[in-house]
């Protein structure tokens, strides 16, 4: 049954919650003066839009995935230094305020439903928030190809902006290898050696998870 839920979850998350993340980037992209996303349609609710076939299978599998990437031309943008920080921010930022929402329902449904309904219900809610917590961090890796590494590029300076363009090749290829590394050390390891995995569950539990602090106060 837990698998069911989690592959529930897990599903919730690529119809609803990626389609969210995606449509609240394009309006930001829109805010900040590129109207590309809303020309190509992709400020919208419909998942088939926004879903990317092996990043969906990744979610499903291994809780972790991508969604089409979104048009977005900085060009067009009001100030591109701000644009770029702004979008970079915005998955994770999404991310996060999702787990936290998660997380609250989840608590709350766990105090005030009783029996077998009361469990599914919070479980699938707190999948969908361990997910979107394990969305968040990855976003904000240092690495190239994530929102992380964007911010790091932005703002670490042109002695590292010449660096990296003079060693792009095989700084991209070591980050991969490095992806990899972080993604599935943690099971090849038995959770001796998961760098990955404790930082996703400081994040959720030493920082997100705080935020139901108030609902046995209020439901007890």
């Amino acid at each position: 049954m837990n698998f069911f839920w989690k592959m529930f979850s897990r599903a919730l998350m690529l119809l609803l919650v990626l389609p969210v993340t995606n449509s609240i980037k394009g309006l930001v992209a829109k805010w900040q003066g590129d109207d590309t996303a809303e020309r190509s349609g992709r400020i919208t609710l419909n998942p088939m839009v926004h879903l990317d076939l092996l990043g969906s299978l990744a979610i499903m599998l291994c809780g972790f995935g991508w969604a089409k990437p979104m048009p977005i031309n900085f060009g067009r943008m009001k100030s591109y230094k701000r644009g770029v920080v702004l979008i970079s921010l915005t998955d994770p930022i999404t991310h996060f305020i999702s787990s936290i929402i998660c997380l609250n329902i989840a608590s709350i449904i766990s105090y005030t439903v009783s029996g077998y309904a009361g469990i599914a219900i919070s479980i699938i809610f707190s999948t969908l928030a361990e997910i979107n917590t394990c969305l968040g961090v990855i976003h904000l890796l240092p690495i190239p190809g994530m929102d992380g590494f964007t911010l790091l590029y932005m703002f670490a300076g042109q002695k590292f902006v010449r660096w990296y363009h003079y060693n792009q090749r095989m700084v991209d290829q070591v980050s991969l290898i490095v992806l990899f590394v972080l993604f599935f050390i943690g099971d090849l390891t038995r959770g001796l050696i998961d760098p990955l995995g404790w930082l996703i569950y400081l994040v959720h539990y030493g920082v997100l998870y705080k935020t139901t602090f108030w609902i046995p106060f209020i439901f007890t």
